[in-house]
């Protein structure tokens, strides 16, 4: 039977990992990376032989553990002072790209060149109704046309535009 002070490295990792695995934890403060410490802390411990002199092998594994953690640490510095961290919604651009931006500012003038193709008439109750949000009603009265005529206008003005555009 072996005693406590008899005890081999790997043997105090097993009985310590879980106690191990929490203190890692709160070091790195975060549970993946504490699983990967871990894991190198047992790969560590196990390449040393087990004639090794250490006094408190307990101690030995934790200083292992926070060696590793601190490594780690330095490591994350380093990445976030090169790299400037990782993205946050601050730095992401919410505007639209330019070739978006481009690609509407022609859809804009294609669409009023072909408003602009459309019978007087037509064009002038599709804009008032579209454009500058009046009723058919209200339409009608200043143009001094029946509500009928303003709606039969905006379904030509809109089939007109519709087949304009797919002709394109």
């Amino acid at each position: 039977m072996i005693t406590i002070g008899e005890e081999n490295l790997l043997a105090t990792f097993l009985r310590h990992q879980s106690e191990l695995l929490q203190f890692l934890t709160y070091k790195v403060s975060c549970d993946e990376a504490a699983d990967d410490l871990l894991q190198e802390t047992y790969l560590r411990i196990a390449r040393i032989p087990n004639d090794s002199e250490i006094v408190n092998k307990r101690a030995f594994v934790y200083r292992v553990a926070d060696n590793l953690a601190l490594d780690h640490l330095r490591g994350v510095t380093r990445e976030h002072k090169r790299d400037g961290g990782s993205v946050t919604e601050e730095i992401i651009c919410t505007h639209p790209e330019p070739d978006t931006v481009l690609s509407g500012l022609q859809q804009m003038e294609m669409l009023e060149k072909l408003i602009y193709e459309l019978p007087l008439q037509c064009r002038t109750v599709f804009l008032l109704c579209r454009v500058e949000g009046k009723s058919y009603s209200e339409v009608a009265k200043e143009l001094g046309i029946s509500g009928r005529t303003v709606e039969n206008h905006v379904y030509k003005a809109l089939k007109l535009l519709k087949e304009r555009i797919d002709s394109l």
